[in-house]
C-alpha cells in the first residue's frame, strides 16, 4: 500500500510512468478518412465534407498505406471519412486490413447506406465494430443531419446487431442542441443492445470559429459526472466518453496511477488523450495527422512518400505532445497533467496552440488542501 502523497509526489510518480511509457510510444491506433465523399451536409461535420479530394488514395495505393502502417505495428484501424460507404472498393480494403494484415477494423458512419446486404458484407470482410453518428433525439439529430436521417440510423443500428457485428456503437456529439437527452439516448441505446459513445462538440471543420453550441465547464463536469456513474451501472466498455478530467474524481484510476509498480501500457498507466502516442490519423490524402483534429498544421508525413516508422520516431510535434511538462497555460500547472493532459483538439481548435490550455476543462488545479485527501483517500483507503 502506498503511503499518502502530496500533489507534487503524485506528479512525480505519473511523470515518470508516463515517460517509461512513451519511450515504447507506438502508432497502434488509426483513424484514416478514406474520402472526403459525404452526400449529408451536417452542419457540425470536423471535417467540413462533401465532393471527393483530387487526391484521394486508389485502391492499390491503399493497400501499400495499409503494408506501410502494419509494418510500424498499427493493431486497429477506423475506416471513416466523410462517408466511407460511398466509396467502391470500401468492402476490399477492409479485407484486406482485416484478413491479410491482421487489424482490428471498424467503422465510422452517418448510418444511411447500413442495408442488411451492406452490413453482411462488411461482417464478410471482417469488420469488428460498427460506429453509427446519433446526436440526439429525433428532432435534434435531424436538425444536425437532416429529414429522414434518424429513423435510418436506427435501423442502421439495428441491422448490425442482427447480422451479429461483434461491437456496434451509437456515437454522439454533445452540445447545447442536445445536452438535455444525454439520459433519454443512454437509455435508448441500452434498450437497442449497442454501446453508446458521447464525444464533444468542438469548434472545427463546418463549425470552425463559432462557440455559441458548446457546453459550459459546468455543464462538461455534470455531464461526465452522469456517464460516470452509468458506467458503475451498464459497465465502462458499454458507455464511453471524453473522460480526460474524471480521473480527478476517480479514486480507483488514481491509485492505477500512482503505483509504480503498475507499468505497461495505457491500462496501467493513464494519461488521458494518447495521439502521438498511441494514435494517429490519416487523411484521404494519405498525410499523417496527430492531435486529433485534420488540418494542416497537424500534418506530421506523407505515406504516398515515406515510411510510418520514420514519421512517428522523427516528428517534433509528436515529440512535444509526448512531453507534458511543455503544456502552458492552467494544463502545464496541473498535478494532473500527466494522467490528463486535457483535449490537445479543442485547445488547438480554440486558442490555435496545440499545447494551450484546454478551455472547457472545469478542473481547478489544486496543490493543497482537498486534493491531498483526494489523493490520500485513493491510495489508502477513506480515512477512519
Amino acid at each position: 500500500m502506498i503511503e499518502g502523497l502530496s500533489p507534487q509526489e503524485f506528479l512525480d510518480i505519473t511523470r515518470e510512468k508516463f515517460r517509461m511509457m512513451v519511450r515504447e510510444a507506438k502508432p497502434l491506433m488509426c483513424w484514416y478518412s478514406i474520402t472526403e465523399e459525404c452526400d449529408l451536409h451536417c452542419k457540425f461535420c470536423f471535417a467540413d465534407s462533401h465532393r471527393p479530394w483530387d487526391n484521394e488514395l486508389t485502391t492499390q495505393e491503399v493497400y501499400d498505406l495499409l503494408d506501410n502502417i502494419a509494418e510500424a505495428g498499427t493493431r486497429a484501424i477506423v475506416f471513416g471519412g466523410g462517408e466511407p460507404t460511398l466509396r467502391p472498393d470500401l468492402l476490399d480494403v477492409i479485407r484486406y486490413a482485416a484478413r491479410y494484415k491482421g487489424m482490428f477494423v471498424a467503422l465510422n458512419t452517418h448510418g444511411q447506406h447500413l442495408s442488411r446486404t451492406l452490413v453482411r458484407g462488411l461482417a464478410n470482410a471482417g469488420v469488428s465494430q460498427v460506429k453509427v453518428s446519433v446526436d440526439g433525439l429525433r428532432e435534434s439529430h435531424e436538425w444536425n443531419r437532416g429529414p429522414g436521417t434518424f429513423d435510418k440510423c436506427m435501423q442502421a443500428l439495428k441491422n448490425c446487431v442482427d447480422i451479429g457485428i461483434e461491437s456496434v456503437i451509437w456515437i454522439a456529439t454533445i452540445s447545447q442542441m442536445n445536452y438535455h437527452e444525454v439520459p433519454q439516448m443512454v437509455e435508448m441505446a441500452m434498450g437497442l443492445g449497442v454501446d453508446i459513445c458521447m464525444v464533444q462538440l468542438f469548434p472545427g471543420g463546418r463549425w470552425k470559429g463559432k462557440s455559441d453550441l458548446l457546453l459550459t465547464k459546468d455543464q462538461v463536469r455534470d455531464w461526465q459526472r452522469f456517464m460516470a456513474e452509468q458506467q458503475k451501472v451498464h459497465g465502462w466498455q458499454r458507455i464511453q466518453f471524453e473522460n480526460r478530467y474524471q480521473i480527478c474524481e476517480d479514486c480507483y484510476a488514481l491509485k492505477v496511477a500512482a503505483n509504480p509498480d503498475r507499468i505497461g501500457d495505457f491500462t496501467d498507466t493513464p494519461c488521458g488523450c494518447i495521439s502521438g502516442i498511441w494514435q494517429y490519423i490519416i487523411d484521404a490524402s494519405g498525410k499523417v495527422v496527430i492531435g486529433d483534429i485534420v488540418t494542416p498544421e497537424l500534418v506530421i508525413g506523407d505515406l504516398r512518400t515515406q515510411r510510418l516508422k520514420d514519421i512517428w520516431h522523427n516528428s517534433e510535434l509528436a515529440d512535444r505532445l509526448r512531453d507534458r511538462d511543455k503544456l502552458k497555460g492552467k494544463c502545464g500547472k496541473c498535478e494532473l497533467r500527466y494522467v490528463c493532459g486535457g483535449c490537445r483538439r479543442m485547445a488547438f481548435s480554440r486558442t490555435g496552440d496545440i499545447m494551450g490550455a484546454d478551455p472547457q476543462c472545469w478542473y481547478n488545479p489544486r496543490l493543497e488542501s482537498k486534493y491531498d485527501d483526494q489523493v490520500q483517500e485513493a491510495v489508502q483507503g477513506p480515512r477512519g
